[in-house]
């Protein structure tokens, strides 16, 4: 067989595989073309593969090129043809190819080093897996982190954006679109402070405009019928966290994870000592929020309040049963609600009543800051009257 002649598509692939009896473990064979060096190698499985032959300060070195099949002969030679040019300048592409190898991609980085380090850092870690694992790692995943450009930042954020690239019937939401390339920015920076780029190329991409906030919440009326209902559910421990959302307006995370430790009968109070703020502090219960939970029994080697059907765990997966409370209330339409809307309506009925202020509704909900506070601020029809009013009665 002709061990040298011009390369093509054709010729190669019918090419039959190295005899299994040959002493060699591949065949060689050469192009014979304006690109010198560039061979292709048959294997006793039929598997080819390209090579490149040079010679650098005296040395014989090769530098694989690719697979056949994966590329074809013109992109082969186009390869070729870059390792030459770099050889031409005094560089080594087998060194350069090596070194490039060491530049991790955004997947490994992420995996290998970021993540290791916000797991000691970050409470909500695993929010930063899910959004990382569904939006950016299939898009931006094998792109070396040294070679992302703002332009793959910007187009992942349309893409999000996009319902037909993400095979959804419609778009997320801006604040969901916002938190994953709030990720990649954060991981960036992380590396551009390690010195493993020089700039954050996710920087320049704005974040998108966010209207998020959650417009449903219930009257005082349709709160005590939730509440009531929520104390007839079959499973005491899910009926008494739900009610305490209403009565209370903390977080579901913050009630479902009260612990007997924390809770003092003397004073009637529960200590939090872990909160989405970061800070701890104490929910001051009334009269019915007591009762609530001197009437529930412990359950033996589970430490939590409100304990789940799992051992030692706290409730967790009750989004059917508060559906079935709110049924049990009265309400049947769902659109827009979920556990924040307790949060949300009891500081909206707070400042409604104009029994309260803004800064009481800041210690209700232990917001670190009154701008929080402002965010649920909803002013009824009556309430405008009733400030209207009152201060028209200032003037007589």
């Amino acid at each position: 067989m002709q061990k040298k002649f011009k390369f093509t598509n054709a010729k190669l692939k019918a090419i039959k595989p190295h005899a299994k009896d040959s002493p060699s473990t591949e065949l060689e064979l050469s192009d014979d073309s304006d690109v010198s060096g560039l061979k292709l190698l048959v294997g006793k499985s039929g598997n080819k593969r390209f090579l490149l032959r040079y010679t650098f300060k005296s040395r014989k070195r090769s530098i694989a090129i690719g697979k056949f099949g994966d590329i074809d002969v013109a992109t082969a030679r186009k390869i070729a043809q870059k390792h030459k040019s770099l050889i031409a300048e005094g560089i080594d592409p087998k060194v350069e190819k090596d070194s490039y190898k060491t530049m991790p991609t955004i997947s490994e980085f992420f995996h290998n080093t970021y993540l290791p380090v916000i797991k000691t850092r970050k409470k909500t870690w695993d929010k930063d897996i899910e959004r990382f694992n569904q939006f950016i790692e299939p898009q931006l995943g094998n792109i070396r982190l040294q070679e992302l450009t703002s332009m793959d930042v910007l187009r992942l954020q349309q893409n999000i954006a996009n319902p037909k690239k993400m095979k959804r019937e419609v778009a997320y939401a801006p604040s969901t679109n916002n938190r994953a390339i709030a990720v990649l920015k954060t991981m960036c920076n992380y590396a551009l402070k390690m010195g493993v780029i020089t700039n954050n190329v996710a920087m320049p991409v704005s974040l998108l405009r966010e209207n998020n906030i959650r417009e449903k919440f219930f009257d005082i009326e349709q709160c005590k019928r939730i509440i009531d209902s929520a104390l007839k559910y079959k499973n005491v421990y899910i009926g008494a966290g739900i009610a305490m959302l209403y009565l209370t307006g903390n977080r579901r995370s913050e009630i479902f994870n009260l612990k007997w430790k924390d809770f003092d009968r003397d004073d009637k109070t529960v200590y939090v000592p872990d909160s989405k703020s970061g800070l701890p502090f104490t929910i001051y219960l009334s009269d019915r929020a007591y009762n609530i939970i001197t009437n529930l029994q412990q359950v033996e080697g589970n430490p939590y309040i409100f304990a789940g059907r799992m051992k030692g765990k706290p409730i967790s997966s009750v989004r059917s049963a508060y559906h079935y409370i709110l049924e049990g209330a009265g309400i049947t339409d769902f659109e827009g609600v979920c556990f924040h809307t307790a949060r949300h309506s009891v500081a909206s009925n707070m400042i409604s009543s104009g029994k309260f202020s803004q800064v009481h509704v800041k210690q209700q909900l232990a917001h670190r800051s009154i701008q929080s506070s402002e965010r649920y601020i909803k002013h009824t029809p009556s309430s405008a009257r009733n400030i209207s009013q009152g201060f028209a009665d200032l003037m007589d």
